[in-house]
């Protein structure tokens, strides 16, 4: 049996900020129906930016390493 952690979509994607917190689309922290559904393939109601789920590694490790 997987680990639910392993499963968490936002780990998974290339927006998600694990240094800074939340991701690109929801800097402030990233909504419960997100969490909660694990899914996020399409901008919902109240999000400020068409970003959305994409996979792939932390575009943010990608910076951080570009600026040692």
């Amino acid at each position: 049996m997987q680990n639910k952690e392993d499963n968490f979509i936002c780990i998974k994607c290339q927006h998600f900020r694990m240094l800074s917190g939340g991701c690109d689309a929801f800097p402030n922290g990233i909504p419960d129906e997100i969490l909660e559904n694990n899914k996020h393939n399409k901008p919902i109601p109240g999000q400020n930016n068409k970003i959305v789920f994409k996979k792939g590694e932390s575009l943010e490790w990608l910076r951080t390493e570009n600026n040692d």
